[in-house]
């Protein structure tokens, strides 16, 4: 049985017995791996902006000798550029420090279930909608419409896995 989770009865058999299959657990830990190098590779990039700034800056401001000299003047000026590139580089080493620590906790992240009737709501912004599948007091939220999986009052039992906001459906079935 595939659904769009991609999970098999062997996975769903192993679930019900209250266990994360070993392919389930290098999926989770591949998203976790995900998590952690995309806020990496957003750091390099991003802390490249305020540099760039900098340089724009200075490439405005020095070749004017009056301008140069009032930059000068104040010693407050320096010193906040100065402090300036460790500032934004603390920043983004802490946004990575936490977002390896989600990751941290996913991959370890204890098999959970919600059973009960569904609920199906949607939510639209000006960005997009949002689906949400409410079941057994779990929320679960999709950027795409699921109730090709899911039917409004149906009873099912979701396997999933958590960490802060973030719940990984890793398998589920239809109890009635």
């Amino acid at each position: 049985m595939l659904t769009f989770y991609e999970f098999t009865e062997e996975d769903l058999k192993s679930n019900r017995s209250g266990f994360i299959t070993t392919r389930q657990k290098a999926w989770i830990n591949g998203f976790a791996k995900g998590i952690s190098g995309m806020q990496r590779g957003n750091a390099k990039i991003a802390i490249i902006f305020p540099l760039v700034g900098m340089c724009i800056f200075f490439a405005i401001l020095l070749p004017n000798e009056n301008a140069r000299a009032a930059f000068f003047a104040d010693p407050v000026f320096v010193i906040v550029f100065a402090l300036l590139v460790p500032f934004i580089a603390g920043i983004f080493a802490v946004s990575i420090y936490f977002s390896d620590r989600r990751a941290a906790r996913l991959s370890e992240a204890e098999l959970k279930k919600a059973e009960g009737t569904v609920e199906l709501d949607e939510e639209s912004s000006h960005v997009g909608s949002t689906y949400f599948v409410r079941i057994g007091g779990a929320e679960f939220k999709f950027g795409e419409d699921v109730s090709s999986y899911f039917a409004e009052g149906g009873v099912y039992r979701i396997f999933y896995c958590e960490t802060s906001m973030l719940k990984l459906i890793l398998s589920h079935e239809r109890v009635k």
